[in-house]
């Protein structure tokens, strides 16, 4: 896996104490927290989700302009938005680079989310071939950073595989989805976009990646994104070995395909609760002109996350 968590030893106590030195100076991206309300609205352009700990929602196609002003009054901060694939449902008639740089500016955070082939033992009509898996899951990967960057995305922005549920014990698919998969977090990565993995509790497509976590020649998704609809605003899951996608690596659908009302606009939405931390070596800093001392400790935390 090419992003991976902090090394251990006194390289990584170096490093933390470097970056918190000079944090509040350099780093485009801040935690958004609490979940019980509305945090602050303000204007933001890093990648996404960036460091986001809150609530979230997705919605089939994007909302209007005023629809997304309204739900401002809302606990949500942050947006799944479906940038593409051929199993996208829904037409995207406000999903436009200046539809994303208007919400950028109210402080919205966005998850990408792309619809691709789903796995070969599914119900889609466009699934995956197992001849042709790692073929298509980088032509999926060319595909969705082109479409990032059309939006304005910014680089290290996390993507999401929607691989939608599969049944378990057909390893000829299993492999197929596993070998899409891989394919699709090693191209982003070309692209400079960080991969995400959507997948059901109830899926073959944890258990698999599951298994898969730590074998050689996989790479694994930076991020995962499931769904448990039991209403626990929680990453943790029975079904996820605490080891995995740690730390802040994790979001959950904790509620599906309801309607809520805020600022007077209903929208159709499934809940989401993220807890997901931008790794450090994929941070944007920001260096102020004039300032040579500030250049002097950002290069020392430089060498030290090398």
């Amino acid at each position: 896996m090419t992003t991976t968590c902090a090394r251990p030893g006194p390289l990584r106590a170096a490093r933390r104490m470097l970056t918190a030195a000079v944090a509040g100076v350099l780093l485009a991206t801040t935690a958004v927290t609490g979940a019980a309300g509305p945090a602050r609205a303000a204007g933001y352009s890093g990648p996404h989700p960036g460091t986001f700990t809150g609530l979230g929602f997705d919605t089939c196609a994007a909302p209007s302009d005023a629809a997304m002003t309204a739900w401002l009054k809302s606990p949500y901060r942050a947006l799944g938005i479906y940038i593409g694939g051929v199993n996208r449902g829904c037409r995207q008639a406000n999903l436009t680079r200046d539809w994303v740089a208007s919400q950028q500016a109210r402080g919205w955070r966005f998850f990408p989310l792309y619809v691709g082939l789903q796995a070969p033992c599914s119900s889609y009509s466009r699934r995956i071939d197992p001849a042709q898996a790692g073929a298509q899951g980088r032509a999926a990967a060319d595909d969705a950073a082109t479409r990032a960057g059309e939006l304005g995305l910014a680089a290290h922005s996390t993507i999401i595989l929607d691989m939608e549920r599969y049944p378990a014990g057909n390893a000829v698919c299993s492999t197929a989805v596993l070998e899409f998969s891989s394919a699709w977090t090693t191209r982003l990565h070309e692209h400079g976009y960080l991969s995400g993995l959507y997948t059901d509790v109830a899926s073959a497509g944890l258990a698999d990646h599951v298994a898969a976590y730590s074998r050689p020649g996989h790479v694994r998704p930076d991020l995962l994104d499931f769904a448990n609809w039991d209403g626990v605003r929680t990453t943790t899951d029975p079904k996820i070995p605490s080891s995995h996608w740690v730390p802040k690596r994790r979001m959950k659908q904790y509620q599906g395909d309801h309607h809520e009302t805020w600022g007077g606009v209903k929208i159709n939405i499934d809940s989401n609760y993220l807890d997901v931390e931008l790794p450090v070596r994929h941070r944007t800093a920001r260096v102020t002109p004039g300032r040579p001392w500030v250049r002097v400790l950002w290069s020392q935390v430089a060498r030290a996350i090398r």
